[in-house]
């Protein structure tokens, strides 16, 4: 039986260190292995020696794949050396092998690695075996017809073989002993330098020269010396042994340039696959500005059934076909490694509860309960890329949604980790759908990969969501993974690693708030399990002592046995319960003993909320917020004082009329396109949000607007004829001086992170993707209007600067 294979790690985790160790071992490698995250300790590991393999993290706090690489080359090892890396990219993958590693290994794709390891192991067996051999036949060459010479210590030879002579060009010995051996040399320093070695280490191995033959030509030739002592210890005289290796050198430059003609067209491909990707993303984006914007606006007016139907199928298909564009956008970019994750604040609370907002239309459309459940453990304040954790996190419950056609979808956030140097955020999608076919299953993370072969024409959609996902959360220092039983669900997690960023104070997070609700009594109303136990998570974290029931019966029932407590009771009822009628069973609860006292809250699809029920205390949305349902019961339970009939909305903020607020008026906001149908959907966008706006075909027709009229914001299109909007936008600056600041947007069918570079560093204030949605747009401008503008904002809605 033979030896387990020796295998270094040069790994920070121990965990991914033993993952790699199951990968191997599932490839029916036997191995023992020692893991190393320093310099120092790979150093001493080296000097010890014994290794088969090295396989080498590419990214580590403390210590690069590279460098290890380079310690291993340097310390003159001949093992075979495995970069490992959670990255993407031909770059990488190219100077990983330019730097001397025998493969390069993805940890999306592990199942490669076993393979990888049988192959070098094997062929650095094949290559110690070769060099055994290579040994074997230089003590033969020695003796056979290759140049063999004995020289003096000035350099004069006295004996040569006929192989020398013939090598050389001369007619016989004499003449080669007679010839002034210097002028063989193209290059006399390359001799010096030969000479200067032999005269201090008395040996010279495998120096490679270029010569020149009696008749002219040249010929690349090897030589290896090695001085003769006497028994005084002086050098007696130099003997060795001249090869001709000038077809080796040509075959070594034919290799080098092939090699460099493959690493040049590498780039060349990509450079041009990334150039046609972005002309691709700009030219589809440019007529979804007229069939996305001409839906949304066409879904504002008044429209017959049909007619809404229809142009519900215009705005579906034109996000369907967006979403695609977004897909391959950014799986290219990961891709290529050119992706990189932004270090922002943000609240993780506010983003996940916006998240499940977000999904209420779809779910209600369907007839299924989406929960969030967010940990009261969780850091609310942190910093990294929330935009590409909410990518992650609207694919993941798009999905849920996408695949459940009765049941449920619950979102969890949970902590797993909190230290110093950040925090480790575990989040959950559990949904009650279809399920993942078994077969499936392994397969699902590759690319173009759909749980069926008929999905992508049932659903939609690139297959690229859940790679796109799973690069996004490897760069997010996490992992991710599922289970799934067809026919009964599926539960998709991941982890991410975030900093501690600023402090959010959520109430119903904190200490205190078990303190503020112990005096209360809840009863839960609810034939959804995932509602039901969610509610109780929150309920029982706050302090509330809580029981659930499925029927107003039991509600009944449960009112008499604790007519006398000292605490205040609340039912909280769902309204989308079919065998529960809420407000019947309202009305019964009132009109029961002490019913006066006992306070009623009921969960309702926004549409559902009826104001004027007067049994009912208070009205909370669905998707429900943990922070809804914990001020609802502080303001019922807080005081005697019964509200005025409370809702606490799904979606805080919107207005509850569609007519846009009277202050927009007062700003004036100037759209500069040269396309007619980007102007056209923009100035009807602006006149539906409220805004005083006005249109411009070019740039120098903007720049004449903004000088005579002058104007509040420009929307200004980056890509026109004669003169772009990055010189108009630098003109403006110029013109301006710091007299005053006109805020311009780039509004531009281009969306890489290297476009919104450009557009900042032209001295634009913002950057908008197009298409534009109505929503997106409020928001940009609003938020600029305060930033800026707030002179024109009423008192109440001025912030302070």
């Amino acid at each position: 039986m033979s030896e387990p294979r020796r295998i270094l790690m040069v790994e920070d985790s121990a965990d991914d260190s033993e993952v790699t160790a199951r990968a191997i071992r599932a490839g029916g490698c036997d191995l023992t292995y020692d893991r190393v995250d320093t310099p120092e300790t790979m150093r001493e590991a080296l000097r010890l020696g014994g290794w088969d393999l090295v396989i080498a993290d590419y990214s580590m706090p403390r210590f690069h794949g590279l460098t290890a690489l380079k310690m291993l080359r340097d310390s003159g090892l001949d093992i075979p050396f495995i970069l490992v890396s959670g990255a993407v990219g031909e770059d990488l993958a190219v100077d990983a092998m330019r730097s001397g590693a025998d493969d390069y290994v993805l940890k999306s794709n592990m199942t490669r690695l076993s393979a990888a390891v049988d192959r070098e192991l094997r062929e650095y067996e094949g290559r110690h075996a070769r060099k055994r051999a290579e040994s074997l036949y230089r003590s033969l060459v020695e003796r056979l017809p290759v140049g063999l010479f004995r020289s003096s210590t000035a350099g004069e030879l006295l004996e040569v073989n006929p192989a020398m002579i013939e090598m050389l060009g001369f007619s016989d010995a004499n003449a080669l002993k007679q010839f002034n051996n210097a002028d063989l040399w193209v290059d006399p320093t390359e001799r010096d330098r030969l000479l200067d070695i032999l005269r201090r280490k008395g040996i010279v191995k495998n120096f490679a020269m270029h010569l020149r033959r009696t008749d002219g030509t040249l010929f690349w030739g090897e030589q290896s010396v090695h001085a003769v002592y006497n028994a005084s210890g002086g050098v007696e005289y130099y003997e060795g042994v001249l090869i001709d290796i000038n077809n080796r050198k040509i075959a070594e430059e034919e290799a080098n340039s092939a090699r460099d003609r493959v690493r040049d067209l590498a780039l060349e491909t990509a450079r041009v696959r990334s150039e046609f990707l972005a002309s691709m993303s700009h030219e589809i984006r440019t007529p979804l500005v007229g069939i996305i914007g001409t839906g949304e606006l066409l879904s504002h007016s008044d429209l017959n059934p049909t007619q809404r139907r229809q142009t519900e199928m215009i705005r579906s298909s034109g996000d369907l076909l967006l979403t695609i564009v977004n897909d391959i956008l950014d799986f290219s970019k990961l891709a290529a490694g050119r992706l990189e994750l932004e270090r922002i604040d943000f609240d993780l609370v506010d983003l996940m509860e916006n998240l499940v907002d977000s999904f209420a239309l779809a779910t209600s459309a369907k007839g299924i309960e989406l929960c969030l459940f967010v940990d009261a453990n969780v850091p609310a304040g942190l910093r990294g890329d929330q935009s590409r954790l909410r990518q992650v996190l609207n694919n993941l419950v798009s999905n849920a949604i996408k695949f459940t056609e009765r049941g449920e979808v619950t979102v969890n956030a949970t902590n797993l980790r909190d230290s110093d140097g950040g925090v480790l955020v575990r989040f959950e999608i559990v949904d009650t759908g279809m399920g993942i076919p078994l077969e499936v299953q392994p397969r699902l993370f590759q690319p173009f990969v759909q749980a069926e072969g008929s999905t992508s024409r049932r659903f939609g959609g690139t297959g690229l969501g859940l790679v796109i996902a799973a690069k996004l959360i490897d760069q997010m220092d996490g992992e991710i993974g599922f289970e799934s039983m067809p026919g009964k669900g599926s539960n998709f997690h991941f982890t991410a690693r975030f900093e501690k960023g600023a402090e959010a104070i959520h109430p119903w997070m904190t200490a205190t708030a078990a303190s503020c609700l112990s005096t209360i009594l809840a009863i839960i109303v609810n034939d959804s399990p995932a509602r039901t136990r969610v509610v109780g998570q929150y309920l029982s974290k706050w302090g509330v002592e809580n029981e659930a029931v499925e029927s107003g019966a039991d509600v009944l029932e449960m009112l008499k046995r604790k007519s006398v407590t000292d605490k205040r009771i609340v039912v909280l009822i769902d309204q989308e319960a079919p065998a529960i009628s809420a407000i019947r069973l309202a009305r019964a609860i009132k009109d029961g003993v002490d019913g006066k006292n006992h306070k009623v809250i009921v969960f309702s699809l926004p549409s559902g909320v009826t104001k004027s029920i007067r049994e009912i205390d208070a009205w909370i949305s669905k998707p429900t917020r943990p922070s809804h349902l914990f001020s609802c019961l502080l303001e019922l339970c807080g005081s005697s004082a019964r509200p005025a009939n409370k809702t606490f909305d799904a979606v805080p903020g919107v207005p509850t009329t569609n007519r846009p607020p009277l202050w927009r008026k007062s700003v004036r906001v100037l759209l500069v396109d040269d396309n007619l149908v980007n102007r056209t959907v923009g100035a009807q966008q602006l006149s539906n949000l409220g805004y005083l706006n006005k249109v411009a075909d070019s740039a120098r027709h903007g720049l004449e607007i903004v000088a005579d009229l002058g104007t509040d914001i420009v929307l200004m299109d980056c890509e026109m004829p004669g003169m772009d909007g990055y010189e108009a936008v630098a003109r403006i600056r110029k013109s301006e001086g710091t007299a005053r600041h006109t805020v311009v947007i780039a509004l531009t069918a281009h969306a890489s992170e290297e476009d919104r570079a450009r557009c900042i560093d032209a001295g634009m204030d913002d950057y908008l993707s197009k298409p534009v949605r109505l929503e997106t747009l409020a928001e940009m401008l609003d938020r600029w209007v305060r930033n800026k503008l707030d002179h024109v904002l009423p008192a109440e809605l001025q912030t302070t600067r």
